[in-house]
């Protein structure tokens, strides 16, 4: 085997990458710097206010930072052939392609809507009952207690950024037993071997985010913006490997309908990219 050649391959391959993104981000940051300037006569809260979108709080413009990251998926079937591994939580596992489901047959309950996170992140420090989970934390945007079928959601996190990405997270499946919620099953994606692909980059404030969404008619009239996150999504993947950035995600909710919308914006470019499709990039 070649391994001089395997070594240029990859060597040119991640090079193209880093072209790739670096271009991307320059391209997008100068084209929002030109519509921005023509925009900013009028308060982004005045706006709003006119149109009637609310919000609670102010609008921040904190300058924050974040990296583009890579990272691994992790095999399950790899990881429940650990022979450490406790027997019970192996009978309880199933895998189905890149996801881990497990059913849960210890009695963990939340009790009280004020306990979920302390009693979560209790439940995942539990290595009997959670492979990593102690690199997991509860997000409260994303969990949903007031429902017919509650849930409640943890994700990996990165420098205090937490990922919210469908390769990163716990969906924690809860059933109601008399006045208490059990916690009865999950299903769980892992990313191993996350590393900064470059140095780390200012990026878009909240309030620019939304600002953009204004600009770009995805706020409604008469409706609430619910919660703003700053959080990491996966935009590309090489091969075995996949790249995240930090993008805003930014829930609103129109007056009258119970619907809860949810618009992803490009923290370094400041572009709408929701429903955007995550790119492939196979071998050179």
């Amino acid at each position: 085997m070649d391994f001089k050649r395997i070594e240029w391959i990859f060597f040119l391959a991640f090079l193209g990458l880093n072209v790739f993104l670096f271009n991307v981000y320059s391209e997008a940051r100068s084209e929002h710097q030109m519509v921005s300037q023509s925009n900013q006569t009028i308060p982004i809260e005045q706006r709003l206010e006119s149109e009637d979108i609310r919000y609670s709080g102010e609008l921040s413009d904190e300058v924050l930072s974040g990296y583009y990251l890579s990272g691994e998926q992790t095999d399950f079937d790899v990881e429940l052939r650990n022979p450490q591994l406790n027997t019970q939580f192996k009978r309880g596992s199933t895998v189905k392609g890149q996801q881990l489901i497990h059913v849960s047959t210890n009695g963990f309950y939340i009790s009280d809507d004020s306990q979920t996170e302390e009693t979560v992140n209790g439940f995942l420090q539990r290595k009997d009952q959670v492979l990593f989970g102690d690199e997991y934390d509860y997000l409260e945007n994303l969990s949903v207690l007031n429902a017919n079928h509650p849930t409640v959601v943890a994700v990996q996190s990165y420098e205090g950024i937490p990922f919210n990405d469908s390769s990163s997270r716990i969906d924690i499946t809860l059933e109601q037993t008399d006045d208490l919620l059990q916690i009865a099953r999950y299903t769980q994606t892992h990313i191993s071997n996350i590393t900064p692909l470059r140095e780390k980059m200012t990026v878009y404030s909240e309030k620019e985010a939304v600002n953009t969404l204004y600009l770009n008619n995805k706020l409604p009239s008469h409706s609430k913006i619910l919660w703003t996150e700053l959080a990491y999504t996966m935009i590309l993947k090489v091969r075995e490997k996949n790249v995240y950035i930090p993008a805003w995600f930014i829930a609103f909710q129109l007056d009258g309908d119970d619907t809860i919308q949810i618009e992803t914006v490009n923290a370094f470019s400041n572009r709408i990219i929701t429903n955007n499709a995550v790119q492939k990039v196979e071998n050179p």
